[in-house]
């Protein structure tokens, strides 16, 4: 999933001849912290809010504080992941995209982000399993066997460790969202099962009922 496909270009942005205060109104006009300096398609940086209010002579040039410009940017070949991952560190609310030839091509917005984000997990269809594992239990190829003979497509999976734990919680996405079986048959495979989603419910009791079916055995 490349960051080109969602770039757009009809995102506000300043010239290096602007002055401080009309890139401080533009700011005030369309609710942002930050722009893109831009002219000629070549980048030259972001400027934000707060340096440019540091200003003393509002009627300077953006050009005269190009030094204090942030180079921020990313390329249009790369994954939505380092967008994901700079936009979080520089909590931007957009991140400057450039092609191969370091040419301005627009920018990725947080809403284009999360577009996209939503697309790359498949999180349009189906339902979402949360498994709970042992630390060295997280075997991708043995779940996706398991779930596969119930005849449903993973989309994607998640694996991160749990806080002040030695477990493991895999989210895994599903292309169904009537995953009953899928559900048994990963309890028939000593897999905890700690919540399902978009499953048809109303609500995911999952640990619940295998605690109900469990007694109805011992009696």
């Amino acid at each position: 999933m490349f960051i080109g496909q969602y770039i757009s270009t009809d995102f506000p942005e300043v010239l290096l001849s602007d002055s401080i205060d009309f890139a401080l109104n533009k700011m005030t006009d369309n609710h942002l912290k930050q722009l893109a300096v831009v002219e000629d398609n070549l980048f030259y940086g972001i400027i934000t809010e707060d340096v440019l209010l540091d200003q003393i002579n509002p009627h300077a040039s953006l050009e005269s504080i190009k030094i204090l410009f942030n180079s921020v940017y990313l390329f249009d070949y790369q994954h939505i992941y380092d967008a994901l991952q700079s936009m979080v560190a520089f909590d931007y609310c957009f991140i400057p995209i450039l092609n191969k030839n370091h040419e301005y091509q627009g920018v990725l917005t947080k809403q284009c982000l999360l577009v996209a984000l939503n697309a790359t997990l498949g999180n349009d269809e189906g339902a979402i399993i949360v498994l709970e594992l042992g630390i060295r239990d997280n075997a991708l190829s043995h779940v996706a066997r398991i779930i596969e003979a119930e005849n449903t497509s993973i989309l994607s999976t998640t694996v991160h460790q749990i806080p002040d734990s030695s477990k493991l919680e895999m989210t895994i996405k599903v292309n169904k969202t009537n995953i009953s079986s899928v559900v048994a048959s990963l309890w028939r495979n000593d897999y905890v099962v700690k919540a399902t989603f978009r499953d048809g419910g109303a609500q995911s009791d999952i640990q619940d009922r295998y605690d109900l079916l469990m007694n109805y055995l011992d009696l």
